[in-house]
Formats: C-alpha cells, sequence, structure tokens
C-alpha cells in the first residue's frame, strides 16, 4: 500500500462507515488500535511517506475496505 492509497482509503472508509466526510487520521488510527497517546500521528506518518506502511496494517485496511468493521466498532 502507498501513502496515497492510505489517503484514498480514509476517505473511502469515511463514507462507507456513515460518517458521510473522510475518516479522520485519530479515528483511522484508533480502528487499527495503534499505540501512543496520538494514533493520528502515525496514520499521517504513513500517508506523508514518513513511515514505511506495514503489512498488517495493509492487510487492517485492506480488510475494512472489503466490509470488515474494526473489531470495536466504527470510531467515533
Amino acid at each position: 500500500m502507498t501513502p496515497i492509497q492510505l489517503y484514498n482509503a480514509r476517505h473511502t472508509l469515511g463514507h462507507m462507515w456513515g460518517k458521510g466526510r473522510p475518516l479522520m487520521a485519530s479515528e483511522l488510527g484508533r480502528a487499527l488500535r495503534l499505540g501512543g497517546k496520538r494514533p493520528g500521528d502515525s496514520i499521517r506518518d504513513y500517508e506523508r511517506g514518513k513511515t514505511p506502511i506495514s503489512g498488517p496494517i495493509t492487510v487492517a485496511v485492506a480488510m475494512f475496505l472489503n466490509g470488515c468493521l474494526p473489531p470495536d466498532g466504527v470510531p467515533d
């Protein structure tokens, strides 16, 4: 997955999950159960190409795009 594909996925997921807008980076970070106080920072780093996107992130995002929901439900 490329940074632009992750960015586009965030936009698609926001609409798929009924938000009517792109997911915020923090929402996707929480859906992926990323650690730290600000999980959205990791998403932004992936999208900027600062940090390589790991295989597990790629798999989880692909599953979300194919209709799976996060285990904890859609983040608020």
